[in-house]
């Protein structure tokens, strides 16, 4: 799976991404702030994962700028909390969707938990928001340092899926490894993302899209299990069963389509 596009950084196209994705950010911080959502968690999740993708493949001396240093970290922080938000949300989807009324305590648990969450995730962001955004100049970023930076980036993430896709596609208890993996993933994808204006146009980015989304919804499973395996007090061994069969069943399927897509990740960008 060889895309037709050379898999490059381009330092104009690169700062010209820099600057939208920053731009994209403040306006999903902003929806954030005003109301903490589902969706708009989900959103300023993103956003902050291609903010990071972009940081990460910058040549050292643009990294080092105190500025960019400073929001990159505060947005890290806010994305920690956001994560921990998330999961609840989805414990709690998974309990409401069993409509059974022993489960009711863990909800208002949860939502009592998700709420402190929340308060700390709103603080970050109003700090976030008063601080002056990251620039980046087109002069100030060395084009052979770049694609340097970018080819040790990319060549340790292949380092790290080839290590662990025989692991997760061999055992579905390798619960580390799936979650890695899936982090992996998506961080090769925004990578390959930041080389072209056309990332839809890339088979391979779509490839890489429906694989995240299998191993998503087995880490959902995983953070559900977890949960549930911790609560005391409660017989909740009907509910777990159900869930690693669920688990078992997105597992399978994701084993389908990585199979299905061919996935070779010394091709997706060297």
């Amino acid at each position: 799976m060889k895309p037709k596009q050379p898999i490059h950084p381009n330092k104009t196209l690169l700062v010209k991404k820099f600057r939208k994705i920053i731009k994209i950010f403040v306006k999903k911080l902003d929806d954030y702030i005003k109301d903490p959502n589902e969706d708009n968690i989900h959103d300023i999740r993103i956003a902050i994962r291609r903010m990071e993708s972009a940081y990460r493949i910058l040549p050292k001396k643009n990294r080092k700028n105190e500025d960019m240093q400073d929001y990159v970290k505060q947005a890290k922080a806010l994305f920690k909390i956001n994560t921990q938000m998330r999961d609840f949300d989805i414990i709690h989807a998974k309990l409401e969707k069993r409509q059974h009324i022993q489960f009711a305590q863990i909800i208002g648990s949860i939502d009592n938990k998700r709420k402190q969450q929340l308060d700390t995730g709103h603080r970050l962001a109003l700090k976030l928001k008063n601080t002056s955004q990251p620039k980046l100049k087109e002069k100030d970023v060395v084009e052979s340092k770049l694609q340097k930076r970018f080819r040790k980036i990319v060549s340790e993430l292949i380092i790290k899926i080839n290590r662990n896709i025989p692991l997760v596609l061999s055992d579905d208890k390798k619960i580390e490894e799936i979650h890695e993996l899936r982090k992996d993933f998506k961080k090769i994808r925004y990578s390959i993302e930041l080389t072209t204006d056309k990332p839809n146009s890339l088979k391979s980015i779509k490839s890489l899209k429906k694989i995240q989304d299998e191993l998503g919804s087995i880490h959902d499973s995983d953070i559900f299990l977890d949960y549930l395996r911790n609560t005391k007090g409660l017989e909740l061994g009907e509910i777990i069963r159900e869930e690693i069969v669920e688990r078992r069943e997105k597992y399978q399927k994701f084993v389908r389509v990585f199979q299905d897509e061919k996935i070779d990740p010394k091709k997706l960008v060297l």
